[in-house]
């Protein structure tokens, strides 16, 4: 079953793809996300969603909001990841709303992950990182094993902004193809 697509929720797609393309090329070129674009992305979320679907739309954009800004707030306060990946998803949720964002970080998650390993083949760390992945774990699992710490100095980041940007585009891309509720209403 497709999707039904309005003119309003076209614009607001297009608006979407607009930030999410800047942000790509700010994460791969620079490794940051710059508030300019996330910042006015919300606004522009609440308030599209606002103009065009009154209070439900305002009411689905806040929640995609929270929700998208919630997920990932946890993951920057254990310095895990950057601000501007959290204001993106966090615009995304206010962009698309609710129901879609959890998709969008359900994807993103997921290209995030293959991202990470494809970095630490590439840079040819992978042994070196499982072996510590092992002792890190193993030293809160088992008194056999000294506790070990994390060292964030040899650790390699990943540009999780393009992981937002490929899942939210997936995202995207399976919903007007394929819409996952229909099997329950029918």
């Amino acid at each position: 079953m497709l999707a039904v697509v309005s003119p309003p929720a076209i614009a607001i797609d297009i608006c979407a793809f607009i930030l999410l393309i800047l942000c790509a090329y700010w994460d791969i070129r620079y490794r940051r996300i710059p508030n300019w674009a996330t910042l006015p992305g919300v606004a522009l979320g609440l308030g599209m969603n606002g103009l065009f679907f009154q209070w439900q739309g305002m009411k689905t954009s806040g929640l995609g909001l929270l929700v998208g800004f919630g997920a990932l707030v946890v993951l920057f306060v254990f310095n895990w990841m950057g601000g501007g990946d959290v204001k993106l998803m966090a615009a995304v949720g206010a962009l698309k709303g609710y129901p879609f964002v959890v998709s969008a970080l359900f994807y993103s998650l997921l290209v995030g992950v293959v991202i990470g390993v494809a970095m630490l083949i590439w840079n040819r760390k992978s042994l070196g990182t499982f072996k510590n992945l092992f002792y890190v774990v193993g030293s809160r699992v088992s008194k056999l094993v000294p506790r070990q710490e994390i060292d964030h100095k040899q650790g390699q980041k990943i540009p999780f902004g393009l992981a937002i940007v490929i899942g939210t585009a997936v995202a995207m891309i399976v919903g007007y193809a394929w819409n996952p509720l229909s099997l329950a209403l029918q």
